[in-house]
């Protein structure tokens, strides 16, 4: 019987023979799919896809959704979808998004609006899970409405409560521009796209160069937090109850916000009263016409025709949508458990070229590749799954829905998950974002990429120009793209690739156009070829070699290294003793190096012990699982990780051991919370202790 048994598993996990199945190879699909990337096809695969703006519901959307099946069928691929019943916001009604400008007898001075084009589908400009209806105030300029420009206006004296700010968009996630607006007492917000950010000197204005040209609207997502809000920690699916809107109302923005042009809002700050803006970190553009900004509260009677108040009007319906999440499946001959998932999104604000259909290129770059071996039988050892999400934008919610609906399974057999929102905005700045324990292989996957720069060899000597690094690394992942519910609610290991510059002026306008793209972004589509190639290398390996190229020893130096260079001891002094996690965190580094030798020794030998191959590969599959405490963080019970987290202060950005740090914040400005940051560095141990007992061999405690 055990011969029986062997026999049985060596059939499951195709041990007997290394044979693919076809006349094909590994090493010769992977050099074949990456060789074959193509800028004429990347760039024909963009114009046709981006020719009307894709919201959830348009028909434009619907009709892409159909294409994406399409595609993966026509490539040989299993076409799966996922359908969920989300909540989604859009603007309705004569004023979606007005902003008015009144005298002291209330009358109406001057109009703003931010309304749409009919006819190239394109909705009225606004924010997504806005309060609606109308509020009026004094307005007060807010800079960029992060936390430290709050406090700013406060020690200038300036009162905040029932006014109306005005902030300019950047430096942070404009959801919590919001939420420290509402947090200071504001009760409405407008946020508007300043030259000096998205037409910096020296830049030409689109059509003439990439900058943003003045009449342009950032449209975005204000809500905080993952996925549908009525649904909150269990996914949307046919047969479940959403919450009652006097429920799920207290997670959203309590305020009005809405969006509008640097045209729109040049005239209103340069009529503000108050103190003239002399700070360089608050001074803008300006124009010939308007050259100065004023704090405010209110406005200047030197503004003439009695401006008195500044009147916002939000009218956003909330709806309950079907959409879909697109699957294509190539399931894997020896594993077919273990998942390898790369995603994009196909929802945009408006046509989205770069965002996110430059990823979408991606996507179908990799699989075009891969088609023709597909067709002639050859698998790989794992599973690849190509994701096409729906309603990213207004929340991540086509990912999330999947990840709450599916969440057991995930976690017992997803390996990695691959992002790819935007492949590129710029061919010259690679900032990707990646768990740790992915350095190795993205070093590997990055060295064999094409440059999108001539003057480069590869994409890492160019990466290495840029950063004026040695070993540049991936940055910490946050939040903003589809990876976030598989990292912090599951604890699956993630990468996400892009080109990201700074010089992204287009984001989420209606310029971010093919044009835009092939003019000024990305020229040739240099750029989206290489991001594709790192993609392509990094998914195949993790799907092919029989050793999964996720490792420990750099995951674990990481968390050590940044945990000492953070004086952690010193920020808590006499009310907490963090020795105990500083001795977790050497132990967890040596079972680390430990792991990493045995397992790459077992895997040399090319043993026949099947059964501890697949063990010691599952190891590397818990190891970010055991950072994963359910009922998350406090105050943020979505966010489960506890070594990496969205930061309170930006959710764009990443932050380490969030639930020590935000509470040490916390007490330094409210004692009483003490205890807490003690519990969060109890918490933070157990969480080490469990990652080194993962990667121990032995049997039991």
């Amino acid at each position: 019987m055990r011969i029986f048994a062997v026999l049985a598993i060596c059939l499951v996990y195709g041990c007997v023979s290394r044979k693919t199945g076809s006349r094909f190879g590994d090493t010769q699909v992977k050099r074949d799919v990456k060789d074959g990337i193509d800028t004429d096809r990347i760039g024909d695969f963009i114009r046709k896809m981006t020719k009307w703006s894709r919201n959830t519901q348009s028909d434009w959307m619907l009709e892409k959704t159909k294409k994406t099946k399409q595609i993966f069928r026509d490539l040989g691929l299993k076409v799966v979808t996922k359908k969920y019943y989300i909540l989604q916001c859009f603007p309705v009604g004569p004023d979606p998004s007005v902003a008015e400008v009144l005298d002291v007898r209330g009358r109406v001075m001057e109009t703003y609006r931010e309304d749409g084009d009919e006819d190239q589908k394109i909705l009225p400009a606004f924010n997504a899970w806005s309060k609606s209806g109308t509020v009026q105030g004094e307005p007060v300029y807010v800079n960029f409405a992060r936390k430290e420009d709050f406090e700013t206006l406060i020690e200038r004296g300036i009162d905040l409560k029932g006014k109306v700010g005005i902030s300019r968009y950047g430096k942070i996630y404009r959801g919590d521009k919001a939420k420290f607006a509402e947090r200071y007492g504001l009760i409405g917000l407008m946020i508007y796209m300043d030259a000096q950010q998205y037409a910096p000197e020296g830049t030409e204005m689109y059509p003439d160069g990439l900058g943003l040209p003045t009449s342009g609207v950032q449209r975005g997502t204000i809500k905080t937090g993952f996925g549908d809000p009525s649904t909150d920690l269990f996914s949307s699916t046919d047969y479940a109850y959403p919450d009652e809107p006097e429920v799920y109302e207290k997670k959203l923005p309590g305020i009005v916000v809405m969006p509008t042009s640097f045209q729109n809002a040049l005239p209103l700050l340069a009529a503000l009263d108050g103190a003239r803006v002399e700070d360089e970190d608050w001074m803008g553009a300006g124009n010939a016409t308007h050259p100065r900004y004023y704090y405010g509260p209110g406005f200047s009677k030197s503004a003439g025709r009695g401006y008195k108040h500044l009147r916002l009007t939000v009218n956003l319906e909330y709806k309950r949508v079907e959409v879909e999440n697109v699957f294509g499946v190539l399931e894997g001959r020896q594993e077919p458990d273990r998942w390898i998932m790369i995603g994009n999104h196909r929802d945009t604000w408006v046509n989205g070229a770069i965002d996110a259909t430059t990823g979408f290129a991606v996507l179908n770059e990799i699989a075009q590749g891969l088609s023709p071996y597909v067709k002639s039988g050859w698998r790989p050892r794992r599973t690849i799954v190509f994701a096409s999400w729906a309603a990213e934008e207004q929340g991540l919610i086509g990912s999330t829905e999947f990840v709450e609906d599916y969440l057991n399974l995930i976690s017992s057999n997803m390996v990695a998950y691959i992002n790819v929102d935007v492949a590129a905005d710029n061919n010259r700045v690679f900032k990707p974002k990646a768990t740790p324990n992915f350095r190795d292989l993205l070093k590997k996957s990055v060295k064999m990429a094409s440059a999108p720069l001539s003057e480069f060899s590869n994409l890492y000597q160019q990466w290495q120009h840029v950063t004026e690094k040695e070993t540049p690394q991936a940055a910490v992942l946050g939040s903003g793209s589809d990876y976030t519910a598989f990292l912090q609610s599951v604890g699956v290991s993630c990468l996400d690739i892009t080109f990201a510059g700074g010089s992204y002026y287009s984001y989420h306008t209606e310029y971010d156009t093919f044009d835009y793209l092939r003019r000024y972004a990305d020229p040739g589509f240099k750029a989206i070829k290489s991001a594709a190639e790192v993609a392509a290398v990094a998914l195949l390996d993790l799907a092919c070699e029989n050793q999964v190229q996720l490792f420990a020893t750099p995951y674990a130096e990481y968390v050590r290294e940044t945990l000492n260079s953070s004086s952690l001891q010193e920020k808590v002094g006499i009310n907490a003793d963090t020795s105990s996690l500083f001795e977790a965190l050497n132990a967890f580094n040596d079972q680390a190096v430990l792991y990493d030798e045995k397992r790459a020794k077992l895997f040399n030998k090319q043993t026949d012990n099947l059964l501890k191959m697949r063990r010691m590969n599952d190891q590397m599959l818990q190891l970010e699982k055991c950072f994963i405490y359910a009922p998350g963080i406090p105050g943020r019970p979505a966010n489960r990780h506890l070594l990496f987290a969205p930061s309170v202060l930006d959710s764009y950005s990443g932050s380490v051991f969030p639930g020590i740090f935000d509470t040490i914040t916390m007490a330094e400005e409210d004692p009483s919370y003490w205890p807490e940051v003690r519990k969060q560095i109890t918490l933070a141990t157990w969480a080490t202790h469990q990652a080194t007992r993962a990667l121990s061999s032995d049997a039991f405690p």
